[in-house]
């Protein structure tokens, strides 16, 4: 063993001599030294960034989804009025009133200033229809302008606002005529001919006036016989009329998304045409929540989500108001460059002393390097799992209390996959030990491959694996170890020119804060749930919950 030890020493000192002979060296590796710290701090910038962008792509397609939810809510209140027409051969106004009243529309679907019936009415009975109203003696009209058909004038068909709940404000819409207009008679006729609801947004409406408010109109078209006709033909023909909502969008987002939310993004909405994609790419600007917008230097990160609006399309474009780099992540930034700078001053001082002094240089980098070599073949020993290459039980432990008391105080999720080898005894048992071991290294490496570089995997004991997920939420959580459980079931191994067969593992996640507040309570949780995967079948994943029901309806196989 003492002649390589020989050599290494021989080639430290032949190194520990090149300043001496070459004096530009130490200049070129300080601009090396430099352009390294530069593209190591532009490389960590863009990583921090990605991830940036992914958080807040989160956000966005929560406040999609939210605003979709809120959409589809109101159209349900359109197929619920639908249903009280087709369920009677006449709904009166006072029926209507009711209905609205059990609606609470004000206080479950903010935003609908109102729900309407608008029957159709041929010309011919155009003067008949206007005396049948006016005998209406509900008190709900009573006080109320004399009814008239409007605006004035010879139509060959009428479709006129007759119920409209709450009445109130909205008593400028009395009587309108709704193909008067032909914006209004555009979904009107949508409406009627697809027996579906049919929208047009960008409207001012009357009680509105001269305001710069913008509302979307909904219809849904009533038949004779009470069923959708097959044909557009046959809806035409047994068209009586049609029931509607109108939403004002902002108060709408204002009660979808919360304050601190929209402090936090920017949300435009625009109507860029049908659900089929016709019209303009730009769209039509519909609201926008920040007068001012957002910083320009935060628009990279913006992000679009399309959304149906009945028959039209809405395009949601998010943008955030504040950098989505977390000051930590900067002060990270910061903390590289300045680490990578001073590491090239030290080493160009390193080398500038080996020039004045060759022996005492040479000794204190011998010692340094051995210092250094050591500690790093100590470190990585106590750190990972020799088989694997994975981190070890005794590191992930230590680390994960530092990073929940991290996400504790930022609160910030953190995600816990427990997994283990379906029937790992058979490849010890069948194929040997050799067998087993490579089946463990082989699961290693698809986790390496499922995994992002914050994510921390490690061989917890045995043919049990664990897998943390920093500021990872549940329903994301739950994805990651799908493809987790896919990437595994890929593998086709062999071994000795044997296939050793189908490997597959059963998964549990639990999420901080949903499921536990401690570390030892999390991966307590993560395991029961792993438990109860292989109870189901194994070769799935099964989301801890404190009902064992529960958990299991949200498996996947």
């Amino acid at each position: 063993m003492a002649a390589p030890d020989d050599a290494k020493l021989d080639l430290i000192a032949r190194l520990q001599q090149l300043p001496m002979r070459h004096r530009w060296l130490r200049w070129a590796v300080l601009a090396a030294s430099l352009a390294f710290s530069a593209a190591s701090t532009y490389y960590f910038s863009l990583q921090v960034r990605q991830e940036a962008r992914s958080r807040f792509g989160t956000v966005a397609l929560g406040v999609a989804n939210d605003v979709q939810s809120r959409i589809r809510a109101y159209g349900d209140v359109l197929f619920a009025l639908r249903g009280l027409f087709d369920s009677s051969n006449e709904v009166t106004r006072d029926e209507f009133h009711q209905f609205a009243q059990a609606l609470s529309l004000g206080e479950r679907y903010p935003g609908a200033t109102n729900i309407s019936f608008a029957p159709r009415v041929p010309h011919a009975k155009k003067l008949e229809f206007e005396r049948a109203v006016r005998a209406d003696k509900s008190p709900l009209v009573k006080g109320l302008p004399e009814f008239a058909i409007k605006p004035p004038g010879e139509r060959p068909e009428y479709v006129v606002l007759t119920y409209i709940e709450p009445m109130g404000k909205n008593v400028a819409a009395w009587g309108l005529d709704l193909n008067a207009d032909p914006l209004r008679r555009s979904v009107v006729d949508r409406a009627r001919d697809s027996g579906q609801i049919a929208s047009s947004s960008g409207i001012t409406l009357l009680r509105d006036g001269n305001a710069s408010v913008s509302s979307t109109l909904l219809r849904l078209a009533l038949y004779r016989g009470g069923s959708v006709p097959g044909s557009v033909e046959e809806r035409q023909r047994l068209y009586r009329g049609l029931v509607g909502s109108t939403l004002r969008i902002s108060e709408m987002i204002d009660a979808t998304l919360s304050k601190e939310m929209l402090s936090r993004a920017q949300l435009q909405i625009y109507e860029i045409g049908n659900a089929a994609g016709e019209g303009a790419a730009g769209g039509t600007l519909l609201f926008d929540s920040a007068a001012s917008g957002a910083p320009a230097e935060f628009s990279r990160y913006a992000v679009t989500h399309r959304l149906a609006v009945a028959d039209r399309e809405w395009r949601l474009r998010i943008v955030p108001r504040k950098d989505p780099v977390d000051l930590l992540d900067q002060a990270g930034i910061a903390g590289i460059l300045a680490a990578l700078l001073a590491i090239s001053a030290l080493l160009f001082w390193l080398m500038t002393s080996v020039a004045v002094s060759e022996s005492r240089g040479a000794e204190l980098a011998q010692r340094n390097r051995e210092a250094a070599l050591l500690r790093e073949k100590l470190q990585e020993q106590a750190m990972r799992d020799r088989l694997t290459g994975l981190y070890n039980r005794h590191y992930v432990q230590e680390w994960f209390g530092l990073e929940l008391r991290r996400a504790q105080r930022h609160g910030r999720p953190v995600a816990a996959i427990m997994l283990d080898i379906d029937h790992f005894k058979r490849f010890n048992d069948s194929f040997g030990h050799e067998a087993g071991d490579l089946v463990l290294r082989e699961l290693a490496g698809a986790l390496g491959r499922s995994t992002r570089g914050s994510d921390v995997a490690s061989r917890y004991g045995g043919e049990e694996f664990l897998v943390l997920l920093p500021e990872c939420p549940f329903d994301a959580a739950l994805r990651r170890a799908e493809q987790m459980r896919k990437e595994v079931a890929k593998l086709e191994l062999r071994y000795d020119d044997r296939p050793l067969g189908p490997v597959t593992v059963s998964l549990g996640v639990a999420v901080f804060p949903d499921h536990a507040t401690e570390s030892e309570e999390l991966l307590r949780h993560a395991d029961e749930a792993l438990y109860l995967a292989k109870q189901a079948g194994r070769n799935r994943v099964v989301a801890y919950s404190a009902d064992p029901q529960k958990a299991g309806a949200r498996q996947g196989a």
